[in-house]
């Protein structure tokens, strides 16, 4: 048995013992390398959103850290183990996105023959006020964290997150601690904080013209 096989056994020995330090050192040893494996598959499919790409890894890699009795170190190494189950999240997380698109698309084709009633102006106007209003979000949201005080320093990274102007689902669940979640279920909660925090900065600037 060569090194990478003996260390490979003697984290996988450490996880089925409860080991408390040993999922720490599964994340730092492997999430680096599987990443880069899943974004070179992904990119040679065709699939490039980073979201998608990141969410399949981490998953592996979680599930794996729950369930450390799936693996069979005589069936293949860990590595290889934890590559092939990244490969299949990002199989099942890239189709789940497109008929989420699917559906979105739907919805702006009826959206579309609503707005097609009103004049090619006012279309126009709706369409640069949605970029505009996500630009303006941003920059208030980076002014209005030297003027607010959040109710915890949690609530505080996650607007220091939305003010850069972070997307990764992956980012927020960490800071909310629930990236022992499935991917569909952090969405929903990061998207949940994110209204709730927009809202809180809503009421704040209107109190603050008044």
């Amino acid at each position: 048995m060569n090194d990478d096989a003996q260390t490979e056994k003697d984290l996988h020995d450490r996880l089925l013992a409860c080991d408390p330090t040993a999922p720490e050192e599964v994340a730092r040893k492997y999430l680096p390398r599987i990443l880069r494996h899943v974004a070179i598959r992904a990119h040679s499919h065709g699939i490039h959103d980073p979201d998608l790409i990141n969410d399949a890894t981490v998953e592996a890699v979680i599930m794996y850290l729950k369930h450390p009795e799936k693996f069979d170190p005589n069936k293949s190494g860990l590595l290889g183990y934890l590559k092939r189950a990244a490969e299949r999240d990002l199989i099942n997380f890239s189709q789940q996105d497109r008929r989420r698109r699917r559906g979105e698309e739907l919805l702006d084709d009826v959206e579309d023959s609503i707005l097609s009633r009103n004049k090619s102006s006012e279309i126009d106007r709706i369409g640069r006020n949605s970029v505009e209003d996500e630009t303006i979000l941003r920059i208030q949201t980076e002014r209005d964290l030297v003027k607010i005080e959040p109710e915890n320093d949690r609530d505080k990274l996650l607007l220091r997150l939305m003010a850069e102007g972070e997307r990764s689902t992956v980012k927020f669940a960490a800071v909310l601690g629930i990236t022992d979640l499935p991917t569909t279920e952090q969405r929903h909660i990061v998207k949940k904080h994110k209204d709730r925090l927009k809202l809180q900065l809503k009421r704040g600037r209107s109190k603050s013209r008044a």
